[in-house]
């Protein structure tokens, strides 16, 4: 766990590094001095030092101690934004999809293909025990049906954190739901008939893909930049030429690029969805692993007239077992309060009592602290693992927030073909032709960088590269 002290001592030794403070060839402190300067203990910073030497910033030398080693800079540029004229399609998908999934739960081998949180963290032993005592001390058998919207008071936290995300909504217009995956369904359930059109950003979380084709729409792909997500103006022209019945977007830190869209083009978005009179779902999934300062505000955070879906749930910062979600539906909250009923009647009380309890007690803001700090570092490891061991005209989305990155790769690889060799061997990425109702992004994928980097992670970045490169 990064937050421990060897790993905190790691990160800020590679971030002097960085700064050029010390120098390739140049000899680290030694394992006493560093000791001694830093209050800590021998074992520390040789962990410290291993994890360095596991990352490729040092190298340990006999009876000398450990030196910088050489290494290739951060000389990754950033992925290209696709050029496309944006036109209805229909949505299809492939076993490809269901492939991918069934491996994210695999447990063999190294898989760096879901967008799923770390899970060692202190958090879930919390919320173990929180399901041990409320199972005894509370009554959730035996009492019927909960009401469609949701248990009180998991809907009364949820709406104590959307502030920090600029949303006001009291508890009354919030809906609990199975998840953020099943939140955005029911919100396309009420906004679409088969047949209709919806926009997506591109590239886009699978997920929404198969959706739309579950329920028969056609998906328009807008395309959208690594920094700042979706395309405004893109999406202004297929408004005007398509009727397009919902925009359904990750705005902070999407999936698969880690994007997020500026406030000021947020606010641009809401007015041009207003001009035309068109709804968004939001799903806000990953708000909440942001790496700065401060939360980013919420795309509903600008909206005027209740034409945001947002939806959300703890999914990426705790744990996906607890199925545990919401959604704000705004002006539509009582038809998606029916379509809820219609398509489940009432979700699962315990889990909801578990996390309204977790973030009422504090335990969730100080695992969030926690995650985002480790997260942030995990991503700067990333970038230093592909930047040593993929081609040199790799590219790399710099996410400033969420789990996952985007990796783009020399147009004449093709990263399915690298997914079945990686599977075969147990290693896993998620192909980038998935993440397009059109298949383009076949020489890009999606990997996770929220796990720690072990021995095990590291050598499968080495074995890709090495695959990449025998392609090339």
């Amino acid at each position: 766990m990064e937050t421990n002290l060897y790993a905190q001592l790691a990160d800020s030794l590679s971030q002097q590094i960085r700064e050029g403070l010390f120098r390739t060839g140049d000899k680290m402190p030694s394992v006493r001095h560093l000791a001694r300067r830093e209050a800590v203990s021998i074992s520390t910073v040789t962990t410290a030092y291993s994890l360095l030497e596991q990352w490729g910033w040092v190298e340990a030398r006999p009876k000398s101690g450990y030196f910088v080693a050489r290494r290739q800079d951060d000389r990754l540029a950033m992925p290209r934004q696709v050029k496309m004229k944006p036109r209805p399609r229909a949505a299809t998908t492939s076993e490809l999809v269901m492939e991918v999934q069934r491996d994210s739960a695999n447990q063999k081998g190294v898989s760096m293909s879901a967008a799923i949180p770390a899970l060692d963290f202190p958090i879930l032993g919390n919320v173990q025990r929180a399901f041990t005592r409320l199972s005894r001390t509370r009554k959730y058998l035996g009492v019927g049906y909960d009401a469609p919207e949701g248990l009180p008071e998991f809907r009364q936290q949820i709406a104590r954190r959307a502030v920090d995300a600029g949303v006001h909504v009291s508890p009354d217009e919030i809906i609990s739901t199975a998840g953020c995956q099943n939140a955005m369904a029911l919100g396309l359930r009420v906004l679409t008939q088969p047949g209709d059109i919806i926009a997506l950003e591109s590239p886009c979380y699978y997920g929404l893909i198969q959706m739309a084709e579950a329920f028969g729409l056609k998906v328009i792909e807008i395309p959208a930049h690594h920094d700042t997500g979706i395309s405004v103006e893109a999406l202004k022209l297929a408004l005007e030429k398509w009727p397009i019945k919902a925009l359904v977007s990750v705005a902070t830190f999407s999936n698969p690029l880690g994007s997020i869209i500026p406030d000021e083009r947020k606010q641009e978005l809401m007015e041009l969805l207003e001009k035309y009179d068109v709804p968004m779902i939001e799903d806000d999934i990953y708000g909440e692993l942001y790496f700065g300062d401060r939360r980013p505000k919420s795309v509903k955070a600008f909206d005027r007239d209740g034409r945001v879906l947002l939806c959300s749930s703890v999914s990426k910062t705790i744990d996906p077992q607890l199925r545990v979600g919401w959604i704000m539906p705004g002006r539509y909250l009582e038809k998606v309060t029916h379509q809820k009923f219609i398509q489940q009647v009432s979700g699962s009380t315990l889990p909801q009592m578990v996390t309204a309890e977790i973030m009422a007690q504090g335990a969730y803001d100080r695992h969030l602290r926690q995650a985002r700090e480790t997260y942030r570092m995990r991503s700067q490891q990333l970038v230093d693992l592909v930047s040593q061991h993929f081609p040199e005209n790799t590219r790399l989305s710099r996410p400033k927030g969420g789990l996952v990155a985007w990796v783009e790769l020399p147009d004449r690889v093709n990263t399915t073909e690298l997914y079945h060799r990686g599977r075969s061997q147990n290693l896993t990425i998620a192909p980038g032709e998935i993440f397009s109702a059109s298949g383009q992004y076949k020489c890009c994928f999606r990997i996770n960088f929220a796990q720690g980097w072990s021995p095990e992670r590291v050598a499968a970045v080495q074995t890709f590269g090495e695959w990449i490169r025998e392609s090339l």
